[in-house]
């Protein structure tokens, strides 16, 4: 049976940090790797603040052993500062756009978290980092999106159990604050993550582990899936807390057989015969506007009284079948929806993200590709990135669809 890899990151009892991302990455790596690393980045980083230093080493907490990582530094940098440092490291890392991207998304977070807690609404008002202004942020982000790359991880699926936050009240540069701080709670939000209070007071999920974490697009799941283990790497923070409460971050890889996907759905059916074009029109706009409906077709039809009319007929996720319901009722005057429950069989997918040449100027465009075990079924072009680049160059949908697809597979035969 053909098999899929991914990664399941394990913050429930650790929460997570910046260096107990990198330390469990680093963990399941030979000592040699980790001591190459941790010299690349000081050398690297030592440029900007000539006190940072970098080591690893293994610890041991309650019997379970593990990797930790300390870093030291004085220098301040502004959020400005330091999204330039993250462009120069680029190009001397030579890091793919991906994994560059990562490391973007993880500062933007950070710094609209803080904009929103400072009430902040313009682009010149000046940020202050305060706890984050050091090198170490930087080590962080860049850091853990080198290993991400470098350890294979940028197209594997990410799923991410529930986050440890901790709990109790902390002092920061602004005062008493309570776990998770107000930084962290944004990020939380912004970047949809699922946390869990405890086990222990104290901060366990910091705003750069939390920024991390967001950047992934990983999937929530309460429990590991159905899998094979094949490597895991565990790693602990610098702070010690109470007896009896260990907080080890994991982050395991492994495989899982790649089948068709099971998924629950609704499908929603009314009929119609006294609405014009105009509004099945308009309706299509704000059902998939809303995120409301996974597909919806309207088919012609002879209703009751022989009169010619349509028939609507919705998928939806089961959480959203109420709120579709009230737009079709609300939209097209029905008075009953019909509720069908069901489910359908999805072909696994991945996602790639690819930037090409495209009449003289660069663009990203994000290629979905379909498998069933290892059989290759189909790919295509995210439509939406099609039409942008389409109406941009002024040209046709059908000759952007060629020449994009031409660009990919000239791509995926230099890689090869």
């Amino acid at each position: 049976m053909a098999m899929q890899t991914l990664i399941i990151i394990d913050p429930s009892t650790s929460g997570a940090a910046g260096d107990l991302l990198i330390a469990a990455l680093l963990d399941s790596q030979a000592e040699a790797f980790r001591t190459e690393f941790c010299q690349l980045f000081q050398n690297l980083l030592s440029e900007y603040d000539s006190d940072f230093q970098v080591e690893w080493l293994t610890t041991k907490k309650q019997g379970i052993s593990g990797t930790q990582i300390q870093t030291s530094a004085k220098k301040k940098f502004s959020p400005q500062e330091m999204d330039k440092i993250i462009e120069n490291l680029r190009e001397q890392l030579g890091l793919a756009p991906e994994s560059h991207e990562l490391a973007k998304t993880a500062l933007k977070f950070l710094v609209d978290a803080e904009k929103i807690v400072h009430g902040q609404n313009s682009h010149s008002d000046p940020i202050h980092f305060h706890e984050l202004a050091t090198i170490d942020t930087i080590f962080d982000l860049i850091g853990f999106a080198y290993l991400w790359e470098n350890l294979g991880f940028l197209q594997m699926e990410v799923n991410i159990l529930p986050i440890a936050v901790g709990g109790g009240l902390i002092n920061i540069a602004h005062g008493q604050v309570s776990v998770p701080t107000p930084a962290t709670t944004e990020i939380i939000r912004n970047g949809g993550l699922v946390i869990k209070g405890g086990p222990i007071n104290g901060e366990l999920l910091t705003p750069t582990g939390a920024a991390l974490l967001a950047s992934l697009n990983a999937t929530s799941l309460n429990y590991l899936p159905l899998m094979k283990i094949h490597r895991i790497g565990r790693s602990f923070g610098t702070r010690e807390y109470e007896k009896g409460t260990l907080t080890c971050l994991q982050i395991i890889q492994g495989s899982k057989p790649i089948s068709l996907i099971k998924e629950e759905v609704n499908i929603l059916e009314t009929n119609v015969d006294d609405v014009d074009g105009e509004i099945l029109g308009y309706l299509f706009d704000v059902l998939f506007d809303e995120n409301l409906v996974l597909d919806l077709v309207i088919i012609n039809t002879i209703s009751k009284k022989n009169r010619p009319g349509y028939l609507i007929r919705a998928i939806v996720e089961p959480s959203k079948t109420l709120q579709a319901t009230s737009v079709l009722s609300r939209e097209l005057g029905t008075l009953g929806v019909r509720i069908l429950p069901g489910f359908r069989h999805i072909v696994p997918r991945k996602q790639t993200s690819h930037q090409i040449e495209v009449l003289n100027g660069k663009e990203t465009v994000r290629l979905k590709k379909g498998f069933i075990d290892s059989e290759f079924i189909t790919e295509k072009v995210e439509y939406e990135d099609l039409k942008r680049i389409a109406r941009k160059k002024g040209i046709s949908l059908r000759e952007i669809r060629k020449r994009v697809l031409s660009e990919i597979r000239k791509e995926n035969e230099n890689n090869a």
